[in-house]
């Protein structure tokens, strides 16, 4: 009988130890730390110093009276065989997709009208061309424009706007844009010849003093011009207006 009882005492014991367990709060998962273990680049954008813009940092605006909106162009890329080869095919691929792609011609056997390599400035380059003075008055700088451009004047594919102004008026409409590529002269030209005899255009292209393309039809001016810049890229200003 005390055997029976103490079976009894023993299975009760279990019995209520079961049902405090089952009725005991779940423990909690370790966090898992997925910034440092898991995701290497969710850890490198969370890690990694925030960037600051030179031109920005020192400007505090909150108490002026009037604000002066500019565009600042980003750091110009490096040159390498890789960079120039990938935009020389670009452009390519992208003019076949509209038929055949038309050589560079010969250079006039007379000098261009004039060169840009040593004007600075949406200014100088307007009194070089000798631009309508009426294409020259209010003029402005907006990067934004660089992205609308005619399709005569596109710009290469794999290029960095650095300089972008325009008019827009009822007796003249501009843009000019100086951009950078790694592909080289004759491959910038390539391209803008293309795109301007496509358009029925006939750009004449000169060699001297400056590599350029000029294109007059209808009441429509192209000049294109490139060079070497800095970084052994180069450097092509599209100066196209219509009146």
């Amino acid at each position: 009988m005390h055997a029976a009882m103490r079976l009894s005492t023993l299975s009760f014991a279990l019995f209520a130890a079961v049902g405090l367990a089952s009725c005991a709060p779940e423990k909690t998962p370790e966090p898992v730390d997925v910034v440092n273990g898991v995701d290497p680049y969710i850890a490198r954008a969370l890690n990694d110093p925030l960037m600051v813009d030179p031109d920005l940092a020192y400007r505090n605006e909150a108490n002026a009276a009037i604000t002066i909106g500019y565009d600042h162009a980003l750091p110009s890329f490096k040159r390498s065989e890789e960079t120039a080869s990938a935009a020389r095919e670009t452009a390519r691929l992208a003019l076949l997709e509209d038929g055949p792609i038309l050589d560079l011609p010969l250079a006039s056997l007379e000098p261009g009208p004039v060169s840009l390599a040593e004007q600075f400035g949406v200014e100088a380059v307007l009194e070089a061309l000798e631009a309508p003075v009426e294409c020259r008055k209010d003029i402005r700088g907006d990067f934004a424009l660089a992205a609308s451009m005619p399709d005569v004047a596109l710009i290469l594919p794999h290029g960095m706007v650095r300089v972008a102004a325009a008019v827009e008026q009822p007796e003249c409409n501009m843009r000019l844009v100086r951009y950078v590529t790694p592909a080289s002269i004759e491959d910038a030209l390539q391209w803008h010849y293309a795109l301007a005899e496509r358009e029925g255009m006939e750009p004449v292209f000169y060699s001297e003093p400056e590599a350029s393309l000029f294109a007059d039809r209808r009441g429509q001016f192209l000049r294109v011009f490139a060079r070497k810049t800095s970084g052994d890229l180069t450097a092509v200003d599209i100066i196209i207006w219509s009146r």
